[in-house]
């Protein structure tokens, strides 16, 4: 098993988009390498976090993707 994940790897294991992974670089949440791959252990402390906010719900989820974590 790799220790880093390409970002479509990262979007199908979030269950989102490509584009909002794209996006989640683009806001400096996640930090693919070089070769565009993203740590495993970064990858997997983002999931956490969006997975407590897809908790709270849609609007949460929103409202802290626009601000800083």
């Amino acid at each position: 098993m790799s220790d880093f994940l390409t970002l479509d790897e990262c979007a199908a294991r979030l269950g989102t988009s490509r584009h909002f992974v794209d996006t989640m670089v683009k806001k400096n949440r996640l930090h693919p390498n070089e070769n565009g791959k993203v740590p495993v252990t970064e990858f997997e402390q983002f999931a956490t976090l969006l997975n407590k906010l897809r908790g709270g719900g849609i609007a949460a989820m929103v409202d802290a993707v626009d601000k800083d974590l």
